[in-house]
């Protein structure tokens, strides 16, 4: 079974830069919520990283810039290298990586990671997919109509 790295459109044959401005939304609207909600969550460094690249991503996505979204995309592969270190963490409970999850039990803090993960490189495939299409247009000249 092959995985391809970008697709042209996203899950149900719809406009990739749709889904980016929907990633970039739903995450602003979730990081805000979650440092109000519970604020011991997300230092201020981690809150700061988050907010910069979602940040990037909205106005990537409204200007047709695929550079800004090379900043989400560092955030997904800051989140991927992390995953080890919050499994070992969660294992060995070191870090407060178990807490932070909101589970007491090992297993409750290990899915939590396991599903924060795959989302996060779900959506940094459909980010870097649309890079690519943007890429793509920059390079290929525009049809202009000759008189």
């Amino acid at each position: 079974m092959k995985i391809d790295l970008t697709v042209d459109q996203g899950p149900c044959n719809t406009d990739l830069r749709s889904w980016c401005l929907g990633i970039a939304i739903f995450s602003l609207v979730s990081i805000t919520f979650n440092v109000l909600f519970a604020p011991s969550v997300v230092n201020f460094v981690g809150f700061a990283i988050a907010l910069t690249a979602n940040i990037l991503l909205l106005i990537g996505c409204i200007k047709y810039k695929r550079l800004l979204l090379l900043g989400w995309l560092i955030y997904a592969l800051l989140v991927v290298i992390g995953f080890p270190f919050a499994v070992f963490g969660v294992i060995f409970h070191y870090g407060g990586y178990r807490e932070s999850t909101g589970f007491n039990n090992i297993f409750g803090a290990l899915l939590s990671y396991i599903l924060t993960t795959l989302i996060v490189v779900f959506c940094a495939r459909l980010i870097y997919s649309y890079y690519v299409q943007l890429k793509n247009r920059e390079g290929s000249p525009q049809a202009v109509p000759v008189v």
